[in-house]
């Protein structure tokens, strides 16, 4: 028997619950065995801290509407002036970054900004050579930042090419955001 004992919060166990409720591949009734359920708690003790995002949301935790890139700028502003983006560097290492539209400031945004729920200034932290359309998404939905439909597509060919060998390849759903939540 696993000697895990980690004590969940109640919005934990909703979580928990919300998503056993709507999974297909542990429906209710289903007996999970002792590491099922220890993966299951793990899956929601780290929810939004290592990219995991599951729940309904209201929770702490949570992307925040508070998470400012331009402290000159107020929410609104900066959401409607910045735009994310994905390129390549010269080492074809994947840099995303928040530009703005009117006043060219540029921020870089590491993997680091996921694991603290915020910008990480002099961050010398990378992505590699891709990022998922998942990840990438979950960047914008943070600081509350859209991406156009030609950067999307490029972080979607750029992930099938490193993980698959080839752009055109289908990518598991796994690695992509709910529709429902795409920053577009």
């Amino acid at each position: 028997m696993s000697e895990n004992k980690t004590l969940l919060s109640q919005g934990e166990i909703d979580a928990l619950v919300a998503f056993l409720t709507n999974s297909e591949a542990a429906p209710i009734g289903t007996v999970l065995d002792q590491s099922s359920i220890d993966k299951l708690i793990e899956l929601v003790k780290y929810n939004n801290k290592r990219g995991l995002f599951i729940g309904e949301g209201n929770g702490e935790g949570e992307f925040s509407d508070a998470v400012v890139l331009d402290k000159s700028l107020d929410l609104e502003e900066q959401k409607k002036d910045y735009e994310i983006i994905c390129r390549k560097d010269a080492r074809d290492f994947v840099e995303i970054l928040c530009v703005s539209k009117t006043g060219g400031k540029t921020f870089k945004l590491t993997p680091s900004c996921l694991l603290q729920n915020k910008r990480v200034e002099d961050d010398k932290a990378e992505w590699g050579l891709a990022i998922s359309p998942l990840h990438f998404n979950n960047l914008a939905l943070l600081f509350g930042i859209k991406y156009s439909s030609e950067t999307f597509r490029f972080v979607c060919s750029n992930f099938a090419k490193v993980m698959y060998g080839y752009e055109d390849a289908e990518i598991s759903s796994l690695y992509f955001p709910p529709e429902d939540e795409i920053a577009k």
